[in-house]
């Protein structure tokens, strides 16, 4: 017969072994909601109907422009006529002028004709009349090579940078996260970068003041226009003018071209031919107008509850070269089908589940969008001083990683909520959906809420070809949706926030930043 203390001892160490498995076990799980979820998102979705409709349907939506605004109201009537209770356009505070595209062209003349293939880079300075001129290389990585061009670019039309051959060409430029992918995230004990919010700014910010002060050489060396080459072989990868504002986009007109054509054009100009080109450029700034976040809610139900709120969300901006389907209108359809379901289903939670659709994410190092909406709810993430609002957030649930399925849950260094995330996500494991890491991911809008110390969580999504033929690339258009991806995204989402809605008490916090000095 086994001792009392030996047994007790044990009982202890089972536990011990046990370990995230044992805290899922006391983590409660609503099976019968999930059939529910499943059932109404598998058998009834609209996914891909919102994306395609916010996407190709509305167009490019680059922040602070009419479009955006358009496309902000066709998914706020959206989310009233589901039944969301407040669903409004929300300012978050003043934009800076929007820049809209109206037509353009980049050819080569001599010595023989191209039609260059190209995209101008938003923001760019439109031209008066078409502009003609000489191909000049100039290859700028440190400021040593400033004097290397000095004196020799007036009038130039400049190959800026340089296009390396590919090297990829037998590798699948698709693909989706194998096990030993997911186990080595899931493995991770230590978070690693961004390490906050401020290494996250500060990196972003570091590299527009690099691209800025080469902008401002060419516009001094009064260079005529600057093609640069795609980053993707495939597609133009393009955003923002170098400065990434329209207060001080003053230089040349600016374009990216394809890869392939950078480099024809670069051997004909180190091969000593006199290489011709003519474009032109024909844009618009439009006033400078209020920003708008789109937010909607199902109230919450328990008056013990009051005002505590759980957040969803996803970024509505997208760049002009396409239409944004993969970044973001595919993250935003995915959080506006699954308040759609819990609203379809009769969903009653404890909390006010909100989902927002954020505003000038992409051209701006603070996120703006959400950033407006922390600094006017929550808390300043410079002085820390916090608002009552603060205290009654639970979570926020951010998705803005293409338009891949749900394959876990980035912590951000949270471990306090790793078993509970770890239980809820359980029932979609053979979905695919099981794995939760410490690690940290930022360049996205759940930074500005773990800025000011509350729990923010970005979705770990399968990469499909986001990053090798769609983000930020002309090549970003509903073609590259799937709609079983988009749906489990969907009702993984609809789960994780019903379940956090619901709980007793609210997910835990990490440790609160000190103030920014």
């Amino acid at each position: 017969m086994v001792g009392r203390r030996a047994l007790s001892h044990g009982l202890s160490l089972a536990l011990a072994l046990a370990g995230p498995a044992a805290v899922r076990a006391q983590e409660p799980v609503d099976q019968a909601i999930i059939v529910r979820i499943k059932q109404e998102g598998f058998q009834h979705s609209q996914v891909l109907e919102t994306a395609v409709g916010l996407s190709d349907l509305n167009g490019p939506r680059p922040a602070g422009t009419p479009a955006y605004r358009s496309a902000a109201e066709w998914a706020r009537a959206r989310l009233a006529g589901w039944g969301l209770a407040g669903a409004a356009l929300e300012s978050w505070g003043l934009h800076t002028r929007g820049w809209e595209l109206e037509r353009f062209s980049v050819e080569m003349l001599a010595p023989y004709y191209l039609r260059v293939t190209a995209f101008p880079r938003r923001w760019s300075t439109p031209t008066a009349a078409p502009v003609t001129g000489t191909a000049v290389r100039a290859r700028i990585e440190a400021d040593s090579d400033f004097a290397r061009y000095r004196g020799k670019l007036l009038g130039a039309i400049v190959l800026a940078g340089n296009a390396e051959p590919p090297d990829d060409r037998f590798t699948a430029p698709a693909r989706r996260f194998t096990d030993a992918d997911l186990d080595s995230l899931a493995g991770l004990t230590a978070p690693g970068e961004p390490r906050d919010y401020w290494a996250d700014h500060d990196g972003f910010a570091a590299g527009v003041a690099r691209r800025q002060k080469i902008l401002q050489f060419l516009t001094g060396e009064g260079v005529a226009a600057v093609l640069e080459p795609s980053e993707v072989e495939t597609a133009l990868r393009v955003d923002g003018y170098w400065d990434y504002t329209t207060e001080r986009a003053a230089g040349p007109a600016a374009f990216v071209i394809s890869a392939d054509h950078f480099r024809r054009l670069a051997r004909l100009v180190d091969a000593g031919r006199q290489v011709r080109l003519e474009l032109s450029l024909q844009a618009r700034f439009t006033p400078a107008d209020s920003g708008y976040n789109v937010v909607a809610e199902i109230p919450g139900t328990d008056p013990r509850r009051r005002g505590e709120v759980v957040m969803l969300g996803a970024h509505l901006d997208s760049w002009a070269a396409g239409t944004g389907a993969t970044d973001n209108a595919a993250g935003c359809a995915v959080v506006m089908e699954a308040v759609r379901i819990l609203q379809a289903i009769g969903a009653k939670p404890r909390r006010t589940i909100r989902v927002a659709l954020w505003d000038g994410e992409e051209p701006s190092e603070e996120y703006a969008g959400s950033e407006g909406y922390v600094r006017r709810h929550f808390g300043d993430p410079v002085t820390m001083r916090l608002k009552p609002e603060h205290a009654r957030l639970s979570a926020y649930y951010n998705v803005d990683n293409g338009a891949g399925r749900i394959r876990g849950i980035y912590l951000q260094g949270n471990e306090a909520a790793r078993p509970i995330l770890q239980a809820w996500l359980e029932p979609f494991r053979y979905l695919g959906a099981g794995t939760v890491t410490t690690a940290n991911t930022g360049s996205t809008d759940h930074i500005a809420f773990t800025g000011v110390g509350l729990p923010g969580f970005e979705v770990i999504q399968d990469p499909l070809d986001y990053d090798a033929r769609t983000h930020h690339t002309n090549l970003d258009v509903a073609d590259y949706l799937i709609e079983d991806d988009l749906q489990q995204a969907a009702v993984v989402m609809a789960s994780l926030v019903y379940h956090t809605a619901m709980r007793p008490d609210k997910m835990p916090r990490p440790p609160l930043p000190e103030a920014h000095r």
